[in-house]
């Protein structure tokens, strides 16, 4: 009986670390400072890959996880809750393009390497670790992904990278607390905390979103019950600032009357009045923080609990993490699963029971693979190099196709490209949907509005079409008469080079530029006092 455990045990581990690309090692490293073992990952094949197309890279997704442990080798089993730190833009990873299609081992090697600035270059939870500043009241798993897309995180890269955690964490003795499970990110990160939330608000115990780039609804927040907290610097032009002061003093679209109540936790002045006194619902799971005397930075010192911005009572954000739970606020626990079936073929749907000890018998018993998935669907890692190769030879064939299509299109008649606001890319000041909001106007009225602030100018939009298109027209209409905006190709594996300037000159009136450029990324960026108020594409 016992050696038929053993034998479960192994299957059921081998086909769940099967979700997790078997050629980018754990590389465990101890950090003495902090008693934490960091592991390093590559995650499961999400949204399939089409080859020939830019994706944004939903197929794989390089992330550290953080355990504690008593020495090098001896990680400590048991029940922990967990935080997931998103990075800024400035720890993006190194391409978004063919890591669906790459199989060369020393791109992987890159990759590795590349994983690194999440971490103390990001100034996030990562940082303190290695510099033994992250203290809980209680030990936490902390994971931390790299974003490998141009504007942040999507929900399913998220969910996919805790439930793969999860999964590789059981296998360890390490459960983690569904009850307890925080998401913080700082500037795009923050822009993506709060795209997640928006769409899913009762997943997470509680957020931090610090310096975010972009907002959310302040009714959301009050009907769900969602805990925040909210760090934004003390200029108005700061990212997040405005938005900040709404969610903390509410809205009156609200359904709910607010309330006027003083927080004694902090006292701080923001556009030299005090903003001690605010008005909320909910005073204890919303709460905001302006730092005064920082422009788009102060994260570091947050997240080490070093800033003097933070709540004299309360320096440690991750204490105040650890005092909000899911259960005590009415929502369903964490979904740790994470369904691939709809995405995926070969991957493996985790339950959402995962438990973890160090008894063999009692992680077999706990371990769930989806009884929805046959057999025949689970494959150990050792069959990666036959699959490589199937790939490769399919993904040649492929690309003679896409290559022999090409051509055959290069006389295609080009026609509109309806754009939309969901084709805007999180993390950029401002509501840049309003460039694309009013496709079929005759005389759009919406304008992309960044701010008074001439020292955040210039600034970018881009914009995802969603697939490579060969571009024949830009058109852009001035509303304002004066100012410079620049298009440019999105593409980091092109030139990205200027392909279109405009000196706004025509006032209240659409100006169209012949342009030749294939991408599916573009970038518009807009100089001081320049309105453009919708932006038309022709192409094929």
């Amino acid at each position: 009986m016992q050696k038929l455990i053993v034998a479960l045990l192994g299957f059921i581990s081998c086909s769940a670390l099967a979700l997790i690309d078997s050629r980018f090692p754990e590389s465990p490293s101890y950090i003495t400072k902090s008693s934490m073992i960091r592991f390093q990952y590559m995650s499961h094949e999400g949204a399939q890959c089409s080859a020939g197309v830019n994706t944004k890279l939903m197929s794989r997704v390089p992330f550290y996880v953080y355990a504690p442990a008593t020495s090098a080798t001896q990680i400590k089993t048991g029940k922990y809750a967990a935080v997931i730190f998103l990075h800024g833009m400035g720890e993006q990873g190194s391409s978004v393009l063919n890591m669906c299609y790459t199989r060369d081992d020393a791109y992987y090697t890159g990759i590795a390497t590349n994983l690194i600035k999440v971490e103390n270059q990001a100034g996030g939870p990562g940082a303190a670790i290695q510099n033994g500043q992250f203290k809980p009241q209680e030990n936490m798993v902390v994971i931390i992904p790299q974003s490998m897309q141009r504007g942040g995180f999507s929900t399913d890269v998220i969910r996919r990278v805790i439930s793969d955690s999860a999964v590789q964490l059981a296998a360890k003795g390490i459960e983690l607390d569904a009850d307890r499970i925080y998401l913080t990110g700082l500037s795009m990160g923050g822009g993506s905390v709060f795209n997640y939330i928006a769409a899913n608000p009762t997943h997470f115990s509680a957020a931090v979103a610090i310096e975010a780039a972009g907002g959310i609804d302040p009714c959301l927040l009050r009907a769900n019950n969602v805990s925040l907290w909210g760090f934004a610097g003390g200029a108005s032009g700061n990212m997040g600032a405005g938005n900040l002061r709404t969610i903390i003093n509410g809205n009156t679209s609200c359904p709910e009357a607010t309330i006027e109540y003083t927080n004694p936790a902090y006292t701080c002045r923001y556009n030299n009045k005090s903003c001690t006194l605010l008005s909320a619902l909910r005073p204890n799971n919303l709460r905001a923080t302006f730092m005064p005397n920082n422009g788009h930075s102060g994260w570091r010192e947050v997240y080490n609990g070093t800033h003097s911005a933070l709540p004299t009572t309360e320096k440690n954000i991750y204490n105040w993490m650890l005092s909000q739970k899911n259960s005590d606020q009415g929502k369903p626990l964490f979904p740790i699963n994470y369904d691939t079936s709809s995405s995926s073929a070969s991957s493996i749907a985790v339950s959402s029971s995962i438990k973890a000890t160090s008894s063999a018998s009692s992680i077999a018993s706990s371990v769930k693979v989806s009884s929805s998935i046959s057999s025949s669907s689970i494959r150990p890692s050792t069959t990666s190099s036959s699959q490589s190769s199937t790939q490769s030879s399919s993904l040649k064939s492929s690309a003679a196709q896409s290559s022999a299509t090409q051509s055959s299109t290069s006389a295609a008649v080009a026609r509109e490209i309806v754009l939309s606001p969901s084709m805007i890319l999180p993390g950029d000041v401002g509501n840049t949907e309003a460039l694309v909001d009013e496709q079929h106007s005759a005389a759009p009225t919406n304008y992309w509005f960044a701010g008074w602030k001439t020292s955040i100018y210039p600034v970018s939009a881009i914009i995802d079409l969603g697939r490579e298109y060969r571009l024949t027209e830009i058109t852009l209409y001035d509303a304002n008469g004066v100012g410079r905006v620049e298009f440019s190709d999105g593409d980091p594996s092109h030139s990205q080079a200027v392909i279109v300037m405009d000196p706004l000159n025509r006032y209240l009136k659409f100006t169209s530029h012949p342009v030749n450029v294939t991408t599916r990324y573009l970038r518009v960026k807009k100089f001081d006092a320049a309105t453009m108020s919708e932006i038309k594409l022709k192409g094929y």
